[in-house]
């Protein structure tokens, strides 16, 4: 007759775990070598694994799945004098015959299990690696231990083990039990990975696949005339949609659009504007690439600056517009570096693809002499430069020797830049020398003749979201030389140098090389698969849900890989602590800010605050933390700060297009921020004012710029108490306050908290300039 626990076993979800431990120990009985022909060396050699990549994974693992503790069972074992039941009976003790589990058998059995080699190997084929198994032993053996009333199945099965009518491998299926509930992805893994397998993104979008596209790529350089092209079948077309990758350029197709006759909508994250003066929507629109949308069927679409794709941050976007966006004809804007790629993603897709190559309209002109001294400056000169402090030094060396100068750069509002470049362009305004980042290499069309290379070190990104320093590519450096001359405009011939001899050489190398191929596209994952993840996994953070979802996710790396999403958990981890529903709490964290600017991330959380409080962030609300009306910045620390202060009203109208019934009031907010632009604007125009103002330092070379790192931000955000204290504009002073500039590498050791007044000793003063001239700096686009 088979005893109790093997009735229960038969009955049970557990028998699979029976034939799997008997199979087991048949295996370990019967070792035998296999033959080198069965060995898996021979099978699926296209598919092998990295052994340290796999080491690597597992041990990340291991910290993202923290266990959970797993209490003993403890009981008084007398009735319950409130209720009709026996509470806290042993019903396993009862149906074993009243034994009673002796605490030192149990010991020995449960330390058996423990050590026997199959039980290892099978707690490893259900993912209880060594760490994890012995963690699960553990917190087993103590629940055995401490407990004082067992689970009924658990309890008839140690009591046969102990009295010699099991085997003690039949508590493998309890222990797994237990597992689990310490760790529950062991028994979701296998969703988990199906969730992250993103091999095949072109299925993705089967509305998209129902429809034979045919792909035009238009490839060339700067100033090749690829974009125009494009653009005139989106114009002619019945409907379409043009995918642009700055508000700038989604601006500029919407105004062209509609001054040829053609209406056009235009939609940004921050911005829905009509053609129609109703608001009835129009059959083309001009967006930015991320907010494309794949569910309307169009004639036409236009995506620009396809290379893009590579990009470690936001190719992305450019990946899921190219594969999902439902148009009968797809044209592609970007660089020829980019066709092979495009040729191999529309293989997966079936689309045609039809290639138009462009030359330069205009020549283009590699000077053989350097600048050397800003004395030899001009009409048509553009310097362009990648920090904040060349920017200043140039700007102010520049007026010195009587120039008008227009500066843009990447943190200023588009207004503002769009005002610079006008003023730059127009021919009666008597500005004619420009000082720029890389921001001019899209998005604005500039009468440049001549582009002047200050450096040619510019700090990037990596995939990793890893911060380095090099020269420019190939790609960056031809991308903003093409800047230089334009057809049809004052100078359609331009020319390129650098302002050090020194770098004159390198750089006529680094545009001789060829350009690198484009071989990789970026994919990201979606707030769906998020949530999938999070309803397996529930007591995990969204930062540590994102991190095992990278972990986890499987993809062509010979064509994709996986964007960085660091700054995704850092505001993530930023909102923790907020009570928000995952949808939200994910939107909120892909909110487009620099995590560099510790205002901006206050304001971030101020607002996820508000909304988890189903607070309206109402626009009297909003004006008491920004200090509105605003005033004339007095020092380039104030401009900076009216800058910060931008992206915030930027993030509230971002916001307000996802939350619109707690962000009410995008419509005023949108008119304190044109007034700001205005009043950046005016600002930009006394740069050099500003600078001497705020460093009284009129021989120092450069401007005094402080950082603060990703990791002091966070400690500033964190550091804010429920009970933020608004600013009072009020009490603000006329004196110039010292503040942080955001985006350089190191912070100088200046003292934040006193007002630099011209009573400075010269020892101090000597000691700020040595540490001005040693700050080391931070790209600005």
């Amino acid at each position: 007759m088979l005893s109790l626990h093997k009735q229960l076993l038969r009955s049970s979800n557990f028998s699979g775990y029976t034939f799997k431990i008997a199979s087991i120990l048949n295996y370990s009985t019967h070792k035998r070598h296999r033959t080198s022909s069965n060995s898996p060396h021979h099978h699926h050699a296209s598919h092998r694994i990295n052994p340290n990549k796999t080491n690597n994974q597992t041990n990340t693992l291991r910290r993202l799945f923290q266990p959970i503790d797993v209490k003993p069972l403890i009981t008084t074992d007398k009735l319950d004098s409130t209720s009709s039941k026996d509470s806290d009976a042993d019903i396993g003790r009862e149906l074993t015959g009243g034994k009673t589990l002796e605490r030192n058998a149990l010991l020995r059995v449960i330390t058996d299990f423990y050590r026997r080699d199959e039980i290892k190997k099978l707690a490893a084929d259900q993912g209880l690696d060594i760490r994890l198994f012995q963690d699960a032993y553990v917190s087993f053996r103590k629940f055995c231990i401490q407990s004082t009333v067992l689970p009924v199945d658990l309890h008839i099965v140690l009591s046969d083990i102990i009295s010699g009518s099991g085997h003690v491998t039949d508590i493998f299926p309890y222990f797994l039990r237990h597992a689990r509930e310490m760790f529950p992805h062991l028994s979701c893994m296998e969703d988990l990975k199906k969730i992250s397998d993103l091999r095949d993104p072109a299925n993705w979008y089967p509305d998209a696949r129902a429809i034979q596209r045919k792909i035009i790529f238009h490839a060339g350089p700067t100033n090749s005339g690829k974009t125009y092209h494009a653009l005139q079948s989106y114009m002619n077309s019945d409907s379409g949609v043009y995918c642009g990758p700055l508000k700038l350029l989604a601006s500029e197709v919407f105004y062209k659009t509609n001054a040829a006759g053609t209406k056009c909508d235009l939609v940004t994250g921050e911005e829905r504007r009509f053609a129609d003066p109703e608001g009835k929507p129009a059959n083309h629109v001009a967006c930015t690439v991320e907010m494309t949308n794949l569910t309307t069927v169009y004639d036409v679409a236009v995506i620009d600056e396809i290379q893009m794709m590579r990009d470690p941050q936001r190719g992305w976007a450019w990946t899921r517009a190219l594969l999902g966006i439902q148009a009968k004809e797809i044209h592609l804007c970007g660089e020829a570096s980019t066709i092979r790629l495009i040729q191999e993603l529309m293989v997966t897709t079936g689309d045609d693809v039809e290639v138009r190559e462009y030359k330069r309209l205009t020549k283009l002109n590699y000077q053989e002499r350097a600048l050397e001294t800003f004395d030899n400056v001009k009409p048509g000169d553009c310097f362009v430069c990648f920090s904040k402090n060349d920017i200043f030094h140039i700007t102010r060396e520049l007026e010195r020797r009587g120039h008008e100068v227009a500066v843009i750069y990447g943190s200023l509002p588009p207004g503002t830049k769009l005002l610079q470049a006008q003023r730059f362009n127009d021919p009666t305004d008597s500005c004619k020398i420009m000082v720029a980042t890389d921001a001019i290499g899209m998005g604005l069309n500039l009468s440049i003749k001549r582009i002047i290379f200050y450096s040619l070190v510019k700090p990037q990104l990596n995939e990793q979201g890893e911060k380095e320093k090099d020269a420019v590519t190939t790609s960056q450096a031809l991308q903003i030389a093409g800047r230089a001359g334009r057809f049809a405009s004052a100078f359609p011939d331009g020319e390129v140098t650098t302002f050090r001899r020194d770098d004159l050489p390198l750089l006529k190398e680094i545009v001789s090389r060829q350009v690198e191929t484009i071989k990789r596209a970026g994919l990201h994952p979606t707030a769906e698969q998020i949530e999938m993840f999070a309803y397996h996994l529930p007591k995990h953070s969204l930062s540590s849900l994102i991190d095992i979802f990278v972990l986890l996710s499987q993809l062509d790396d010979s064509i994709f890989f996986m964007c960085n999403v660091e700054d995704v958990k850092f505001l993530a981890d930023i909102i923790e602590h907020v009570p928000l529903p995952l949808r939200a709490r994910y939107t909120f964290s892909c909110a487009p800010i620099n995590k560099k600017m510790p205002f901006v991330c206050t304001m971030f959380l101020k607002y996820a605050r508000q909304y988890s409080r189903s607070e309206p962030t109402t626009f009297d609300w909003l004006a008491k933390q920004i200090s509105w009306p605003f005033e004339i910045p007095n020092t380039i620390m104030d401009l900076v700060h009216l800058e910060e202060v931008f992206d915030c009203l930027d993030l509230y109208l971002w916001l307000s297009f996802r939350f619109a019934d707690m962000f009410p009031d995008k419509e005023l907010v949108r008119g304190i921020q044109a007034e700001l632009d205005q009043i950046i604007h005016a600002g930009v125009q006394n740069i050099v004012k500003l600078i001497h103002r705020a460093s009284r330092l009129e021989d120092a070379k450069d401007v005094a710029v402080t950082t603060s790192t990703t990791e002091k931000t966070a400690e500033v955000v964190a550091a804010i108490s429920e009970e933020t204290k608004s600013t009072n504009s009020s009490t603000r002073t006329n004196a110039p306050q010292i503040r942080s500039i955001i985006g350089l590498e190191e912070e100088l050791d200046i003292d934040t908290t006193n007002t630099l007044t011209t009573s400075i000793p010269d020892n101090k003063i000597e000691k700020t300039t040595r540490e001005i001239n040693n700050t080391i700096d931070y790209e600005y686009t």
